[in-house]
């Protein structure tokens, strides 16, 4: 709270602006993509969002001496806190590079080299177009219908950057490209697994809807290679007597530190004992721990995934995701014991060559229990930029 009130009086020009973040009559927080809930506080934001809108809203201009001053290679050296901490850009910049410096142009003059590259271009496909989470949720509607009226479909966004491989397999998996809950199924979940994401540094607001599941019970099974903080416990300063209660609730109800690149594996050792309990049940008169029903109307391949796991061996699985089998079964006995299941997943299961597997993996995961197209069950992939929400609705 300190550090957000120095940067606060250190940029703003007025902190007023911190009461519209995520409001009804106000406007997106640039932190993430979290969404709102139908009863928000005064202060819906975190350290994070308050931090994003302070550089937005920052009162600190760049002006055309600092160009004037400093060439391109030598701002290449600054980090990018300096760069940030130079205020914002208000006019357009041209690069000359027989002096290595900056210029600024004019709106008109920049508009006009803008028209006459993408006029000399044979194909509109020859051109690419993107977009970040600085964009305001306006721009980034606006900016991708003026990329297709121009003639081309290319156009990444930070979906692409963040999750492609969520983009790329998840349709073929359950027909879409996006996550299929939304805020109010935390509060239905019986059991939420957290796999390769940092709430506490990169969406902080879902705190807050894991507190109030960790409140009412709900196993919540974190999957990460280290610990994070803000997955164990949460002290919320919206709650004083979090503030005031030694530690704050706890969060993981069971924290497994898989090796990275190891969550294939991992969620092919959850699947396994499924398998198992379920013949098992089967074998005896029950009706199966899986939703055979579910599985029969709404997927294909349910053989091929069984056969695939059934020649995984167990030292290959405990090798691959460094977990010890007990672990692994104990995530497979919370998914068999919950109704509905919520599993999360971040840049850490989709930033590396598995990525596209894991997500299939995960979406396998909960088709066996049958945990899409109910209240608190489903597949969320954890975007981490406001524009990656605006361009996908």
């Amino acid at each position: 709270m300190k550090a957000v009130a120095l940067a606060v009086r250190d940029q703003m020009a007025d902190a007023r602006t911190l009461l519209s973040v995520n409001q009804p009559d106000g406007f997106d927080c640039p932190g993430c993509a979290w969404p709102d809930p139908r009863n928000g506080s005064s202060f819906e934001f975190c350290e994070k969002g308050a931090k994003a809108v302070t550089w937005e809203a920052t009162a600190k201009r760049v002006d055309a001496d600092l160009f004037a001053r400093h060439s391109a290679n030598e701002l290449w050296t600054w980090s990018d806190h300096d760069l940030e901490g130079a205020g914002r850009l208000t006019d357009p910049l041209r690069y000359n590079p027989v002096t290595d410096h900056y210029e600024v142009i004019g709106y008109d003059e920049g508009f006009r080299l803008a028209g006459e590259a993408l006029r000399r271009l044979d194909h509109p496909d020859q051109a690419e177009f993107d977009a970040f989470g600085r964009t305001s949720n306006e721009a980034a509607f606006l900016w991708p219908l003026y990329v297709r009226f121009f003639g081309t479909n290319n156009f990444p966004d930070c979906s692409n950057m963040c999750h492609e491989a969520t983009s790329t397999r998840l349709p073929q998996s359950i027909g879409i490209g996006k996550g299929t809950v939304t805020l109010e199924d935390f509060d239905h979940a019986d059991a939420i697994f957290c796999i390769g994401h940092d709430p506490g540094a990169n969406h902080p607001r879902m705190l807050s809807s894991l507190r109030d599941a960790a409140k009412r019970a709900a196993a919540i099974v974190v999957a990460n290679p280290i610990k994070e903080r803000g997955l164990e416990r949460l002290q919320s300063p919206q709650h004083v007597g979090d503030m005031i209660r030694p530690g704050g609730v706890p969060l993981a109800s069971a924290y497994h530190q898989v090796r990275v690149g190891g969550d294939m594996a991992m969620l092919k050792g959850v699947m396994k004992p499924l398998f198992a309990m379920d013949a098992a049940d089967l074998s005896s008169g029950g009706p199966g721990v899986l939703d055979r029903a579910f599985i029969a109307e709404h997927t294909t391949g349910f053989d091929a995934l069984a056969a695939n796991n059934a020649a995984t061996d167990w030292n290959e699985i405990e090798r691959r995701s460094g977990l010890p089998r007990a672990e692994i079964e104990s995530m497979a006995d919370t998914c068999a014991r919950a109704e509905r299941v919520i599993i999360c997943y971040g840049m850490g299961t989709t930033q590396h060559r598995h990525s596209t597997r894991n997500v299939q993996q995960i979406a396998n995961l909960l088709l066996l229990r049958g945990n899409f197209g109910r209240p608190g069950a489903g597949i969320c992939p954890l975007r981490g930029i406001a524009t990656c929400r605006a361009t996908e609705r």
